[in-house]
């Protein structure tokens, strides 16, 4: 699949976001989760016009490019829900050893990635 400039900057922004700031042992999954962002990218821009709208913002959120502290904290937590998503750790264990704020964060994305990816 061709992508164009500026979704593999989008991409390419997201995986230094996460390598800045994911501490291991959570680190081993970036970059099977840069690869589920492109399923995820075709799923929703292909959803029907309720799905899309209802989750533009998300899209906008992981697509900015910004150094803005909620754009970093939502990129950060769109990962940490994957975990959730895949099953490589628990919404509480993450919330327990502080690693997420609190977990109507990654509850959202959940949320997403299910209503999404189906």
């Amino acid at each position: 699949m061709s992508r164009s400039s500026s979704e593999r900057d989008w991409r390419e922004q997201v995986l230094e976001v996460l390598k800045k700031n994911i501490k291991s042992p959570y680190d081993q999954w970036i970059s099977e989760f840069i690869d589920f962002l492109d399923k995820l990218y075709v799923k929703w821009n292909n959803a029907e016009r309720n799905v899309k709208e209802k989750y533009a913002y998300h899209m906008a959120l992981l697509m900015a490019d910004s150094d803005r502290t909620n754009v970093i904290r939502a990129k950060l937590n769109s990962y940490y829900a994957y975990l959730v998503y895949k099953g490589y750790a628990s919404a509480y264990k993450l919330m327990k050893n502080k690693v997420v704020a609190g977990g109507e964060s990654i509850y959202t994305w959940l949320r997403m990635y299910r209503e999404v990816m189906g």
